[in-house]
This record gives C-alpha cells, sequence and structure tokens, in this order.
C-alpha cells in the first residue's frame, strides 16, 4: 500500500537558501532538457530523458560544475518530470484527447519546487536529511512507517512543505480511525451545511472564503496599486498568500474531521455521485468551491478502505431530495429554493437534506444486507466444502 504525506518544513536561513538553489535548478535543468529534446526531434532523432541525463552529467565537468554542489537527484528527477509529461503528451495525442504539450518554466509564475528520489533523504523524528545539505527540522514525523519511494518540496505562502510517498506493510500499520461497527449512514453534503447525515446531524460548512472575503478584496486592491515588482509589492503579495493558506487550511482541517469520523463510526457510507464541475458553472460557483464537496468524495474514497469501510454512491441521477423516504413517491416538481416539502401521497413532512440522507442512508442499508447475505452463503459453502471433504462425499452448491 502506498500512501502520502506532507509534512510542513522549518528551515533556517542558509537552509532556505539551497532549497532556493535546488528549485532553480530543477528549472534550469527542466527548460534546458525541454529545449534539448525540441532539438533532437527536429533534426529526426529520438529523445529520451535518460539521454538527457546522460548529457547534463557529462557537463557537470565543463560548464555546469555548480551542479555537483547540489543533490545529484535534483536535476535527475527534473529530465525524469519530463520524460513523463511527454508520456502524458503522447498518450492524449494517441487516445484522441487535448495534447497539452509541455511548456517552459518561467521564474516569475512557477512555483519554486524540486523532487528528489526517496534513497536519497532519511528521517530521524522531526528531522529529515537530504545530501549535500544535512538535517533539516520538520513540524511532525512521518505518519507512517515504510520505504520513502519519493519526494518533492514545494514552497507555498513563505512556507517549505516536503510531500512524500510512503509504501507501508499493511502488517506493521493500523490505521487510526479503524471502523469497529456496522452501522450505515445517509450523508447529504451542501453549502450552507457542509454535511447532513441521515442520524439528525448537521455538520455546519466553515464557509472560510465567505468570511475572509471582505479580507481578500482589500488585499487584492492594494495588490494592483502596488508597482508590480517592487518591494512593497512582494509584501502584500506574500500576505495575500498567507490568507489564502488559512483559508484553505480551514477548509481541509473540516473535510478532514468530518471524512475521518464517518469512516471511525460507520461500516457502510451512502452519499451521492454529484457532478460538482457541472454544478460550478451556475451562480453558486463561489459557494461550491467554499465547500468542497468534490474535496469530501476524494477523502472518503480512500479513508474508507483504510478503515475498513464501504462507500455506497447513488447515480448522479437519482433524486434523492425528490423521493420520499416514507413511501417512495417522487416529487418531481420540487425547487431548488424550497427548504421543505409534504408529501402528497403519504402526508409526511420533510426537510430537504434530511430527506436525501435518509435516502441516502437507504441505499447503504440494502447494499450492506446484501453483503451480509453474500458473507453468510460465503461461510456456509466453507462449512459445507468442509463437511463434504471430511466426510468423503460430494456437495452440490446448486
Amino acid at each position: 500500500m502506498i500512501l502520502a504525506q506532507r509534512i510542513r518544513l522549518a528551515p533556517n536561513n542558509v537552509q532556505a537558501s539551497f532549497l532556493e538553489r535546488c528549485a532553480g535548478a530543477a528549472r534550469f535543468t527542466y527548460n534546458w532538457g525541454l529545449a534539448r529534446w525540441q532539438e533532437i526531434h527536429a533534426v529526426g532523432g529520438t529523445p529520451s530523458w535518460r539521454t538527457l541525463n546522460a548529457e547534463i552529467n557529462a557537463r557537470k565537468d565543463r560548464d555546469l560544475g555548480w551542479l555537483r554542489d547540489l543533490p545529484w537527484a535534483v536535476p535527475n528527477t527534473a529530465l525524469a518530470d519530463l520524460g513523463r509529461a511527454f508520456g502524458h503528451f503522447f498518450r492524449r495525442v494517441k487516445a484522441g484527447q487535448r495534447p497539452g504539450y509541455p511548456r517552459f518554466k518561467a521564474k516569475k509564475r512557477c512555483t519554486p519546487a524540486f523532487a528528489i528520489e526517496g534513497r536519497a533523504i532519511h528521517f530521524d523524528g522531526r528531522r529529515v536529511h537530504l545530501p549535500k545539505l544535512g538535517w533539516v527540522r520538520t513540524r511532525q514525523p512521518p505518519r507512517f512507517p515504510g520505504r520513502v519511494l519519493s519526494a518533492r518540496f514545494s514552497k507555498h505562502a513563505g512556507h517549505w512543505d516536503l510531500a512524500i510517498q510512503v509504501e507501508i506493510d499493511e502488517t506493521r500499520w493500523t490505521y487510526p480511525h479503524r471502523c469497529e461497527t456496522q452501522a450505515a449512514v445517509g450523508v447529504d453534503l451542501g453549502v450552507v451545511d457542509l454535511a447532513v447525515l441521515s442520524t439528525g446531524e448537521h455538520v455546519p460548512a466553515p464557509r472560510s472564503l465567505r468570511h475572509h472575503a471582505a479580507q481578500l478584496r482589500r488585499l487584492n486592491k492594494e495588490l494592483s496599486r502596488r508597482t508590480r515588482g517592487g518591494q512593497n509589492w512582494q509584501k502584500t503579495k506574500a500576505k495575500l498568500g498567507l490568507l489564502h493558506e488559512h483559508i484553505a487550511h480551514v477548509r481541509h482541517a473540516a473535510t478532514h474531521a468530518l471524512t475521518a469520523s464517518l469512516v471511525h463510526h460507520f461500516r457502510w457510507i451512502g452519499i451521492e455521485d454529484l457532478h460538482v464541475a457541472a454544478m460550478m458553472r451556475g451562480r453558486l460557483a463561489t459557494s461550491l468551491q467554499d465547500a468542497a464537496m468534490a474535496e469530501v468524495r476524494r477523502q472518503l474514497a480512500y479513508k474508507a478502505p483504510l478503515a475498513g469501510s464501504t462507500v455506497v454512491v447513488a447515480d448522479r441521477f437519482y433524486p434523492s431530495s425528490k423521493t420520499c423516504a416514507t413511501c417512495g413517491v417522487i416529487y418531481a416538481d420540487l425547487a431548488l429554493n424550497e427548504r421543505r416539502w409534504t408529501c402528497e401521497s403519504c402526508g409526511a413532512e420533510h426537510d430537504r437534506d434530511e430527506n436525501a440522507a435518509e435516502n441516502l442512508y437507504q441505499l447503504a442499508a440494502a447494499q450492506a444486507v446484501t453483503a451480509c447475505r453474500h458473507e453468510s452463503a460465503g461461510a456456509l459453502r466453507d462449512a459445507q466444502l468442509s463437511l463434504g471433504q471430511e466426510s468423503g462425499h460430494a456437495v452440490s452448491f446448486g
């Protein structure tokens, strides 16, 4: 099993400068490799990132000696990224999709970042060792025991982060939010409430973007009035980046808390297959972006298998809000602004979101019953097979 973790670094000034140099070397190598790739292709050659890597390693003894002061994996991984970019490009061309030819990385637009192979770094508690640099303090230790496959350093809002992929041994590590029940729940996602559960619980949405809209507007106006590239412009840009980072962290904290609680307390989780990209084209685009419904779905998709839970996804066109959870009659004329409605068939009064959550719970509960029947049938077949083998008689499962 492969899991990922993002760790905040705490480098000193010398170490931060070294990381900046590594990011610049990665950008230089990528751009040089792209230009060289185009030159080789123009004369009818067949370029590859491995031949480019051999060429740039040979140039370290001539005009690119400054690369020897940096970890050997920085230019190698940059060229490997270029090879993967061309691999994606050719695969999309073959599939008839929009190709997206690899582009040069401009210094002013690209995020300072570089990657190295996992075997080039080592962890010791709350610090990590990089070649040619030494030990760098981290805000937290790795959460997963195992072999580090890759490590990517990136700078966001003035802070350096390290994203690692770890291959773990499932026999030595247990997910801390492991589910120990057989309960089912329906989850209706929204913009006012982040989630409404079939248990009646309402999880309020953080709405961090809306709460900080005035600050964002003020800083953007201030940035537009500064001289681009000046010191005051840089200061305002840093403030704006920190505010965006804070908004994202508040949103991520809410979604992680919700999804971890769901997979810990419920074995079967019913949700809708929402087409968020299409919903973003309407007038609720900002609210939908602030709600992060697609992020909740993504987190449930990878956390549920770790916890032993199962996510039951309703069909995209399933009328969860329009279907009466009591009698099953569909109220086709339900408008978007109608928060409560009464079933004309059975007279039951429904809250729109609670009714949708109850319908999703029924789907999850039905899936749970079906799975239990299959498990019981499998256990019965195993017992019959064992009995038949012990008695020496054949057993029919017809």
